[in-house]
């Protein structure tokens, strides 16, 4: 019993211990916790002490720890697969827990700072929608990540103001660089897109733009170039691009949605109204008229064949045939209300007397 009761106390300990560890990485108190795919910045004081990475297959260039000292300080280097074990040389209770060390918390912290960014979503209607974000964040991506950079404003060589939506997604390859160079990577990226999509714009005609949207020659190329060389590099002097500045690669870039902008969206909006309701109601005419030539064509052919019976029965009976026919039609004429027939001196009276019998010899009547 005592040896159980001991397991069980040192179980319950351990679990309490993973507890507490578990509140305090959440609070960044003595340990932390790496998403997949992101560093953090461990600070002493107000300086860089040093980074945190989980991203499986790539480990820090750190001159601390003599890890590829031949490449530039912070870079993140690819090891492969299979390899990780080598470069990970935490404490084996850290790794169980999955926990990073940061250090005595009156000494050392983790670096938060602000970020600015867009995103997509897809609403309800199917349609790719920016959502704006904006909040405190403690690390920093490596593994790839999309973006979302709106162009507003730009004018097409037909001087009409367009907004454009390009997707990009971006590595960061020196965090060191994207977060202390003096400059917020997001905004200078972001920069560097609107200058060509503006320039992209503004030599095609809007028509142009559209059907050549899809050009990854014309428009993702010179955007991914713009990792090695910037517009604005000052020749002979280093480093050069995206890269070389801020540690930030963009691997693809997409040009999503090409629309009118401000007025010239508005007034697209209701020509383009306009002309949908013309068409809508040029068709109700025309299969209205179809259906009244159609509903004219069947009762022609019914009263047709109502005339062509009643035409046989009026030539079987002859005269009275004919009488009755003429009757029947003043009848007709006489329905409704407000109608009434005058009939003096009536025509068929002397044909009436077709119809009384007649004597034959014999003193027969037929």
């Amino acid at each position: 019993m005592g040896i159980l009761a001991v397991i069980v106390l040192l179980a319950a300990c351990v679990m309490i211990i993973s507890f507490l560890m578990q509140w305090l990485a959440k609070e960044n108190i003595f340990v932390t916790t790496v998403r997949e795919g992101t560093v953090k910045v461990i600070m002493r004081g107000d300086s860089l002490d040093h980074f945190v990475m989980s991203f499986a297959g790539y480990h820090l260039s750190d001159q601390r720890k003599l890890l590829c000292t031949d490449s530039p300080e912070w870079e993140v280097i690819y090891h492969g697969k299979g390899q990780d074990e080598k470069f990970d040389d935490r404490p084996w209770w850290l790794k169980k827990l999955g926990l990073y060390w940061v250090g005595w918390p009156w000494v050392n912290s983790v670096y938060v700072y602000g970020f600015e960014w867009n995103e997509t979503y897809t609403d309800d209607g199917g349609n790719e929608k920016i959502l704006p974000r904006s909040e405190a964040t403690d690390f920093i991506y490596v593994a790839d990540f999309t973006y979302a950079i709106r162009t507003e404003g730009a004018e097409t060589q037909d001087r009409l103001p367009t907004d454009e939506l390009t997707l990009v997604t971006v590595a960061i390859r020196n965090p060191y660089r994207a977060l202390f160079s003096g400059e917020d990577w997001m905004r200078r990226v972001t920069a560097a897109i609107n200058r060509h999509v503006r320039d992209f714009v503004g030599k095609k005609d809007f028509q142009d733009l559209i059907s050549s949207k899809g050009d990854t020659d014309a428009f993702s190329a010179p955007i991914i170039k713009l990792n090695e060389k910037l517009p604005d590099d000052v020749t002979g002097k280093l480093p050069w691009g995206l890269q070389g500045k801020y540690g930030v690669e963009i691997r693809t870039a997409d040009l999503q949605t090409i629309e009118l902008s401000g007025e010239a969206k508005k007034q697209d909006q209701a020509a383009t109204t306009k002309a949908y309701v013309a068409e809508q109601e040029a068709k109700a005419i025309t299969l209205t008229g179809k259906a009244d030539a159609k509903v004219i064509k069947m009762k022609g052919k019914r009263e047709a064949e109502a005339l062509d019976a009643r035409l046989k029965v009026i030539k079987a009976h002859g005269a009275t045939g004919e009488m009755l026919a003429q009757l029947d039609a003043m009848q007709e004429s006489s329905k409704g209300a407000g109608n009434t027939v005058i009939w003096a001196n009536n025509p068929f009276i002397p044909l009436a007397g077709m119809l009384k019998p007649t004597e034959t010899k014999g003193g027969e009547k037929s």
